[in-house]
């Protein structure tokens, strides 16, 4: 899980095993901002699948902070799709 405090408040990113157990083949990520779910993104694709009311500027920063890292986002999603991360 990997957190970016802001100065508007805390946004935090994350992958949930619910979801990894539901669709193993469509990888994602939920996008929280003071501890409210406020989109989920596809992590290949970086197209918002739920909206709960993001501004432009929630979106961008979201987008671009998954880009960063979205290899390595996959690689954990794989990893527990595999089981890996559970052992």
């Amino acid at each position: 899980m990997r957190k970016i405090v802001g100065t508007f408040g805390e946004w935090r990113l994350s992958m949930d095993k619910e979801d990894i157990k539901k669709n193993p083949d469509k990888p994602q990520i939920r996008f929280y901002d003071d501890g409210e779910l406020i989109g989920i993104f596809d992590l290949k694709t970086l197209n918002i699948l739920y909206d709960n009311e993001m501004s432009i500027y929630d979106i961008k920063f979201a987008k671009k902070t998954i880009g960063r890292n979205q290899d390595n986002y996959l690689e954990t999603w794989q990893d527990y799709v595999s089981g890996v991360a559970h052992a």
